[in-house]
């Protein structure tokens, strides 16, 4: 991808000579360069690697607007397809209905970050997956390499975001096929830190090889892991951070915001860019603050709000994203430590994961969900056995107020690894928490 920022902008400024009149054009770029492969019982299963590039047109014409996508090649045959789309969209664009939120093209600067960090070879990588964890059965996917985000738009704006990364999303199995999932990835590559990353794994497997625990339902002592705050973290991005669900009465922290409840004020999270994990800028090219306040010590300070809702509203944009969820979103962290967890928990319920998450309740901001894979029954601070799959419905008024007793001194780094159609870009970065009474229905 080295004379790929030159192609883009080349061809994008191109296709914006060809607009006409009151014509508008804003061009999204999303590609990648990645190397992907399964793997199974500790052995290679699958390699492949992927190359492609896509943009998406958002046409404008008058009050009037629409969108395509097509992938990107930069060539001149590619050129010729764009134009043939752009003769499309003025005939089509008559035909739709005016767009009263419409929000233009604005010129936000030009802008270059590159995150071109220097990993191993993917062989050098894998050699060291498979070396650590030969004697296991590992089974997982790892995937390495460049993700492009750029935009640019007819008013002269152009935004280029370049990183490279890596990650291993694996799970490890004992004879009775029970699991521990765990993560392991960055943008700088360590040996030794993936040698204690399956190390704390396997010493985890080893307690799975237990009989499980019947837990009845009921209020629980309960410590979570960072990758369960991350979980949770995650339903807040299905509209309980957005400005937009909040105006239309869809909203988890309307008594938040308006000051009738209160978070624990050892509680803060905030979307914080410097993780670098992804661009600052959104689809329009707006470019959010670098750090912004979610809440503060208990207390609700911004929504993430585009500038379509600012529009419909009469609000403040934040430049967030369309769907206004958090792209980094960090939790600050507290005061216990790592070697004390147990102690502190004293009896009650480690939870490693949480999947299969749902608002049970907007309103009140409750969460229902299931506990996944490494969990486990704690008594007097020490692992007594693992326990069986539980549903929990609980508010986060709770989780992240009244019952919330303290949280890690460390945060972990969590990389997105959706890839649908396109790895994603973001993440997040959390502690894990100790929580007074956590509830469990099922």
């Amino acid at each position: 991808m080295n004379n790929f920022y030159t192609t883009f902008e080349n061809f994008s400024k191109k296709v914006l000579n060809e607009l006409t009149g009151d014509e508008s054009l804003t061009l999204t770029l999303s590609a990648e360069n990645t190397f992907f492969s399964r793997i199974s019982n500790a052995k290679i299963r699958q390699i492949t690697n992927l190359h492609q590039a896509f943009v998406e047109y958002k046409f404008i014409k008058g009050n009037k607007t629409l969108s395509f996508n097509l992938p990107f090649i930069g060539n001149d045959e590619n050129f010729l397809m764009v134009l043939e789309k752009i003769k499309e969209s003025r005939i089509w664009i008559d035909r739709l209905p005016e767009d009263p939120y419409l929000v233009r093209p604005a010129f936000f600067g030009i802008t270059k970050d590159i995150n071109d960090n220097q990993l191993p070879s993917n062989d050098e990588m894998l050699t060291n997956v498979l070396d650590f964890s030969g004697h296991l059965d590992l089974a997982g996917a790892f995937s390495s390499g460049d993700i492009v985000r750029a935009t640019i738009n007819s008013v002269g704006q152009f935004h280029w975001f370049k990183t490279k990364n890596y990650y291993l999303d694996y799970s490890l199995y004992n004879n009775q096929q029970k699991a521990v999932k765990a993560l392991f990835a960055g943008v700088n590559w360590n040996a030794e830190a993936l040698k204690l990353n399956l190390t704390d794994s396997e010493s985890k497997l080893a307690l799975m090889n237990r009989v499980s625990k019947k837990i009845e339902p009921g209020q629980y002592r309960a410590f979570l892991a960072p990758s369960a705050v991350s979980e949770l973290l995650g339903i807040m991005n299905w509209g309980g951070v957005s400005m937009g669900e909040h105006q239309r009465g869809n909203g988890s922290f309307k008594d938040l915001w308006e000051n009738k409840k209160r978070l624990s004020p050892k509680f803060s999270l905030a979307e914080d860019f410097s993780l670098g994990m992804s661009p600052r800028f959104n689809d329009l090219g707006e470019i959010a603050e670098s750090l912004m306040p979610v809440i503060t010590k208990g207390e609700f300070k911004n929504f993430l709000t585009s500038t379509r809702t600012a529009n419909e509203y009469k609000v403040e944009t934040k430049f967030s994203l369309d769907s206004e969820g958090m792209r980094s979103p960090v939790v600050a962290t507290g005061s216990l430590v790592r070697e004390n967890i147990l102690k502190e928990l004293g009896t009650g319920l480690y939870i490693s994961d949480l999947h299969y998450l749902s608002w049970s309740d907007r309103e009140t901001a409750r969460v229902t969900g299931m506990t996944r894979y490494a969990c486990f029954w704690v008594e007097n601070g020490e692992i007594v056995s693992p326990i069986q799959d539980l549903r929990f419905d609980e508010s986060l008024y709770n989780i992240f107020g009244s019952e919330l007793i303290d949280l890690t001194n460390y945060a972990e780094t969590i990389t997105n690894t959706g890839s649908y159609f396109e790895r994603e870009v973001g993440g997040s970065k959390t502690p894990g928490i100790l929580i007074s009474n956590f509830k469990f229905t099922l």
